[in-house]
């Protein structure tokens, strides 16, 4: 059977087979750690990666019933996508009056100033192509929310 659920759970299990193999994911990308890492000893269990997906399947399931019709994963789909649309443009929206001008529309820089580590205005091939272990920041996920904090 090939329904939604079906292939998050087939994702979601990929995911998790990464970390098998020496800590490899750790390294590679420290946003499944921070999703996933429920009590922050930077390990993944099979417990914290079961209870992550419990706890979602919990908040899909509205109507309490033990199961998730496409109407609820629907739902939630449209949930998460409303808030990612909303946090974008929350961020283009600098003086926070609800509109976008076209000033602040052009002037938005997005990751540019993320990249920028020496903050001089111009992308090197050093900048643009840093290794994790130069980052300067760390990740922290919520459900399918993920932040960005300086580590500094």
């Amino acid at each position: 059977m090939n329904t939604p659920l079906t292939r998050y759970s087939l994702l979601s299990a990929f995911c998790f087979s990464l970390l098998a193999p020496s800590g490899i994911a750790q390294e590679s990308a420290p946003w499944l750690l921070a999703k996933y890492d429920l009590n922050g000893d930077t390990k993944i269990t099979q417990e914290e990666v079961a209870q992550k997906k419990q706890s979602l399947f919990l908040r899909m399931d509205n109507n309490d019933d033990g199961d998730i019709s496409f109407g609820e994963y629907q739902l939630t789909d449209q949930a998460r996508r409303a808030a990612l649309l909303k946090a974008r443009f929350n961020k283009l929206d600098e003086n926070h009056d609800g509109k976008v001008s076209e000033q602040e529309y052009a002037s938005f820089l997005g990751m540019f100033n993320s990249f920028d580590s020496n903050g001089d205005g111009a992308l090197t091939e050093q900048e643009v192509n840093l290794n994790p272990e130069q980052a300067t920041q760390i990740t922290r996920c919520l459900l399918w929310f993920c932040l960005r904090t300086d580590l500094q």
